[in-house]
């Protein structure tokens, strides 16, 4: 590796303190070593908000470099990333709570121009951070750590009645009826007369629905396209919900109850609320979404060996304010159940190139 291929970066207290007052670093002088591979010599710009207040505090220029080593205090950080007209954010997370590598390694790319269909956003390769970092969550939550993932396209939005209801027609009679509740106030799906499905609130996300209802509308949606549609896991939902800047709630670290479907009592259409970092609507509040994962705390299997009895749930509804809002938080449920304020979101995997 060439002088010229190489940019070492090192944040010190000193070089710090004048932009963030003497409060900066959190937690000392703990730093964390970065190492990121610029193939297509974007160029990136380290950013912190140190105080948590939602701005921007720390703004550390790395260049466009094809090996950027540098060294950070540990706080969640992001990359803001320029390449000719286009910008774009990258999580770059480095809580002093989380585990995490010695070294947290990850390659820069530009996004996909455009997604293969519509209605799907592109989440970024690259390491975010899982779990309760605040240490107010659940055991469950615990240890938070710091993991890569691959890019995947996820739905802006939790399907609506609307786009489950084109799911049923397609399935004619072999519509299961356990997939969703039909007899509850919160199903806006019926069958009409003329054998088709309608909905008198389409834009509303589709609730009452089984995982099952959820694995059956990804295989439909996979076999349709022929590009493989799939329930998240609950890490790469959880990547996507804090958003580049690895926030508590997708909408940033501090609760407001006006910036979600939050304690409303009430669904609300898609959209209602402003996108997070990577333009997701609804990754807080509204309806709760089934994620592909087991509950880790489901209680045991079927004595025919079937899968423990929860799956996870993940993101909070209109019912629920505060810490069971917050990202890290995992639910679980039964699987059949149909419940009032469950429904779901869709993962579209990327295609190799």
């Amino acid at each position: 590796m060439t002088t010229a291929s190489r940019i070492s970066v090192c944040c010190t207290t000193t070089l710090l303190a004048g932009c963030c007052g003497p409060a900066w670093p959190p937690g000392g002088v703990q730093r964390q070593a970065v190492a990121i591979d610029n193939p297509a010599a974007v160029r990136l710009v380290a950013c912190c908000d140190a105080d948590g207040d939602g701005a921007e505090d720390v703004r550390t220029e790395l260049g466009t470099a094809a090996r950027i080593i540098v060294a950070l205090p540990c706080a969640a950080w992001w990359l803001d990333a320029f390449a000719g007209e286009r910008h774009w954010q990258l999580p770059l997370p480095l809580h002093r709570t989380a585990v995490r590598p010695a070294t947290l390694e990850l390659t820069v790319t530009p996004p996909p121009t455009s997604a293969p269909l519509p209605g799907f956003v592109w989440i970024p390769p690259g390491p975010a951070v899982c779990g309760d970092v605040l240490g107010i969550g659940q055991e469950i939550e615990r240890p938070a750590r710091v993991t890569s993932f691959p890019g995947f396209w996820l739905g802006i939005h939790e399907v609506t009645n609307a786009e489950f209801a084109l799911f049923l027609d397609a399935c004619g009679d072999a519509v299961d009826p356990q997939w969703l509740d039909l007899d509850s106030h919160q199903c806006h799906l019926r069958r009409g007369a003329d054998g088709r499905w309608h909905s008198d609130a389409p834009q509303l996300p589709v609730v009452t629905v089984a995982h099952a209802g959820a694995l059956a509308y990804c295989a439909h949606r996979t076999a349709a396209t022929g590009l493989v549609h799939r329930l998240p896991s609950e890490w790469e939902w959880e990547k996507a919900a804090r958003g580049p800047r690895s926030s508590t709630y997708a909408y940033g670290d501090v609760y407001r109850q006006a910036a979600a479907n939050q304690e409303s009592g009430e669904l609300r259409p898609v959209g209602s609320h402003a996108p997070n970092g990577f333009g997701l609507c609804d990754m807080t509040g509204n309806a709760f979404e089934w994620v592909a994962d087991v509950h880790p705390a489901a209680d045991g299997a079927n004595l025919d060996g079937a899968a423990p009895s929860h799956r996870v749930l993940r993101g909070g509804s209109f019912v629920l304010d505060g810490i069971y809002l917050r990202n890290s938080l995992r639910m679980k449920l039964r699987p059949g159940v149909r419940a009032d304020d469950v429904g779901f979101r869709v993962l579209l995997e990327a295609t190799q190139s």
